[in-house]
């Protein structure tokens, strides 16, 4: 694209909007099925509760043990931050974990807070050891503590409940990619690649003693690979008709601006072609979607994009007007795309290098009308926000 030459930048974005808009498609919703388990962990949480002190989001907000670091980026972020990095420890540069999913407390209640907490949570996932692999540690949520100009945080392991051969209760890591994660209430959903979504609870959170193994050790001694705290999961809802168990749940995000309120999943797909977004409506008492029967969940809006290395989507209306923000790759060199999608309009547009390198999930935070995604690679791994009106 050649700035000099006015004809041809609008040229190219013409033709960019036409290929763009022509591979948008609408699917039938009503196909797409998950069955839900909710609270199918609240046996083996009831144990739990009996043997681990039970601490809260706040116990854990005050006692962050990381200093979120600045980082000079794009002009068009707003705000923006990074990981700690000293001697011995180095959240920006280690392949060890990777991030992904990006939520806060303005998803988790509409008046921007958890208690009297400003939050962020961001998800990690054990990058260097194979889910396969027992080693692996499985996913971690970094609670970022945005109450102060400096940024601190701590990192808190996932897990899954279980009892050991003996019966005592204990945890296993959760071994997946989490792409995406979405605060709801007290409830976390994360992502599962190959299965659908699974809720953890965070209304239990328990302090564990550090050390290197996972899950119970021996008679009143527990511990979460050197973490501190620990959040099981309570439930989940997995693909049960064909159309979901052909998807790949890569991301997620909360629109709190539909009636009733929705949360939007997608498809990562390198070529474009099965990138996929899928809606579900969202119970505000129970906080879990809304069941057509039972505990089955049926979609209420399906969309194959056609976005090359789409990592991520959310949704926001104003005045009536709907609008899909996407989060696309473009390898670990080069600075990542936004496209916009405008109901009112059925125009899709690109926004070529407006994010960092490795752009991944997105969420949006009313409390000023901010857009947060975060960056994955080493060496480059900001935190940060656009303003969603200038799209």
């Amino acid at each position: 694209m050649v700035w000099s030459s006015p004809k041809l930048l609008i040229t190219t974005i013409a033709a960019t909007l036409l290929t763009a808009q022509a591979a948008i498609q609408e699917l039938d919703a009503s196909q797409f099925k998950l069955l839900g388990k909710p609270g199918h962990y609240e046996a083996l949480i009831e144990k739990l509760d009996g043997v681990l002190p039970n601490t809260s989001v706040a116990k854990v907000i005050q006692n962050t043990n990381h200093p979120n670091l600045a980082y000079n980026g794009l002009s068009q972020f707003i705000r923006s931050y990074t990981w700690d990095k000293k001697t011995g420890y180095d959240d920006i540069n280690t392949d060890k974990w990777y991030p992904q999913g990006v939520t806060s407390s303005s998803d988790a209640y509409d008046k921007g807070t958890y208690g009297d907490n400003n939050i962020m949570l961001v998800s990690w996932y054990d990058h260097t050891v194979p889910a396969s692999d027992p080693a692996n540690k499985g996913v971690r949520i970094s609670f970022v503590d945005m109450n102060k100009e400096q940024h601190n945080y701590r990192n808190v392991l996932l897990v899954v409940p279980e009892e050991t051969s003996s019966g005592a209760p204990s945890f296993h890591p959760v071994r997946i990619h989490a792409g995406g994660i979405m605060w709801y209430g007290d409830k976390l959903y994360v992502v599962d690649t190959n299965a659908g979504v699974r809720i953890f609870d965070l209304g239990h959170i328990y302090e564990v003693t550090v050390g290197d193994q996972i899950g119970y050790v021996s008679s009143g001694r527990y511990e979460a690979a050197n973490y501190k705290y620990v959040i099981p999961q309570w439930g989940h809802y997995l693909a049960n008709s064909d159309v979901a168990k052909d998807f790949r749940y890569s991301f997620i995000s909360l629109d709190r601006t539909t009636t009733p309120d929705s949360f939007v999943m997608g498809q990562y797909d390198s070529s474009g072609v099965n990138n996929r977004i899928v809606r579900f409506d969202l119970d505000y008492n129970t906080r879990l979607p809304v069941h057509s029967s039972d505990t089955y969940a049926t979609a209420t809006e399906f969309y194959n994009v056609g976005l090359k290395s789409m990592q991520g989507a959310t949704s926001v209306t104003k005045n009536g007007v709907q609008k899909y923000y996407f989060s696309c790759s473009r390898g670990e060199n080069t600075n990542g795309d936004l496209y916009t999608w405008d109901r009112s309009t059925d125009a899709l547009q690109q926004y070529t290098g407006e994010l960092s390198k490795g752009p991944e999930d997105l969420t949006y935070r009313q409390q000023g009308d901010e857009l947060w995604t975060i960056g994955e690679h080493p060496g480059e791994r900001p935190v940060y926000a656009l303003s969603a009106n200038k799209y």
